[in-house]
């Protein structure tokens, strides 16, 4: 049976329970299936003990997670399409919600860094930079990275 069997197995006999995919293939097909069928996470088998750690603990508050590579790279086949931009009247007060360090963060994010990398870089603590996601995430409505991505690019956020 292969994992999309497995998952649906799963699904269907606890509809609560929280699954994350721990997978070598990137393709967003493979992903997109395994997210509709329900899956929680979507990690790829690269990923070091600090994103695993980050992504299940996300997952255990709520919220669902995809590896960034997979992430990235969505992202770059969005940005090759023309995407709508919110019509906005030059001032930032539609992003006021967003603190110095959140916009710091996200354009970490946007750059492809991890929760410890980010750290590293703003000369926080790991578990910081987690709760700046976590709150950009709830103050965005987004529902993951890409989410959260797509929200800041709309915006002109980042770049």
């Amino acid at each position: 049976m292969d994992g999309f069997d497995t998952a649906t197995q799963i699904f269907n006999r606890y509809p609560e329970l929280k699954v994350v995919v721990l997978s070598m293939l990137s393709h967003e097909k493979y992903v997109q299936r395994m997210m509709e069928l329900g899956a929680s996470g979507y990690i790829l088998k690269n990923a070091g003990k600090d994103e695993l750690h980050c992504a299940l603990q996300l997952i255990a508050h709520g919220c669902r997670y995809i590896s960034p590579e997979v992430t990235l790279e969505l992202l770059r086949k969005i940005k090759q399409l023309p995407i709508e931009l919110p019509s906005s009247n030059g001032n930032e007060e539609e992003h006021r919600e967003l603190s110095k360090r959140e916009l710091e963060v996200l354009s970490l994010i946007g750059e492809g860094f991890t929760n410890a990398e980010i750290a590293d870089k703003l000369f926080t603590s790991k578990r910081t930079v987690e709760t700046h996601r976590q709150n950009l995430l709830d103050k965005t409505k987004a529902r993951n990275t890409a989410a959260l991505i797509k929200y800041a690019l709309q915006r002109g956020l980042i770049s």
